[in-house]
């Protein structure tokens, strides 16, 4: 299938907007650009930190606009071959692309004389509320439904999330070199994310911090419940 990342009038496609906005999807499309052999879904899923049926959804999404293909596994023992799937573009344009996008706005934002971690926590939050919105019907819940749909949100985004004593441990950042060198910014922007998800559920709960790099294979996220102690 060609892939036509412009419209007719020069602009980016949006479809292309859309396949490039998720973090996770990105991951799935560089895990096959990698790879030095078609892979299957569980192969992927392993690779990323996701479930299968995300890495599926993904995968539906990249072939619906040319990026990936899928052949049928050859055997000879009984049963349904799996499907392979392996990236179609022989060079990785577009996620450099967005790399020198993030990278950037973080430089620029960095320039700025201003709260850099306010700024990124506020353009986090924006999101997040937005984010939220797409999956949820909007309805007020309680602390552990909250809790559960942030989980998710941050699990589509690649961070691989795992509920903990202090409240989540991210186990992949997919934005690890410029969290390294922009902590302020760049972990201000997820936490971000989290206070805006959790402000938009009408949530009993708050994302407290973030602190980066916990420990060398995870962040973790703070969260309080209401009525619990400061």
């Amino acid at each position: 299938m060609e892939n036509n990342d412009r419209t007719a009038h020069g602009c980016i496609d949006p479809g292309v907007h859309r396949v490039f906005a998720d973090p996770s999807r990105v991951a799935v499309l560089e895990t096959l650009c990698c790879a030095s052999a078609p892979l299957t879904v569980q192969d992927i899923a392993a690779r990323v930190g996701l479930h299968p049926n995300t890495v599926r959804g993904h995968l539906a999404l990249l072939a619906e606009r040319g990026y990936v293909a899928s052949t049928a596994e050859r055997r000879e023992r009984p049963g349904r071959p799996s499907l392979l799937y392996s990236a179609t573009r022989a060079d990785d344009g577009d996620l450099r692309n967005y790399r020198l996008l993030a990278e950037t706005l973080v430089s620029y934002l960095a320039e700025l004389d201003t709260d850099h971690a306010a700024a990124a926590i506020a353009a986090g939050r924006s999101h997040g509320r937005r984010a939220i919105r797409e999956v949820e019907s909007g309805e007020r819940v309680d602390a552990a439904t909250a809790i559960r749909a942030v989980t998710a949100l941050l699990d589509r985004a690649g961070f691989r999330p795992r509920r903990s004593r202090d409240g989540l441990d991210l186990h992949r950042c997919p934005f690890r070199e410029l969290a390294e060198s922009a902590p302020e910014i760049v972990c201000g922007v997820h936490l971000g994310m989290m206070r805006g998800a959790l402000a938009e559920l009408g949530a009993p709960v708050e994302a407290v911090r973030l602190r980066p790099f916990a420990e060398p294979d995870r962040c973790v996220a703070e969260l309080r419940t209401a009525g619990e102690g400061k």
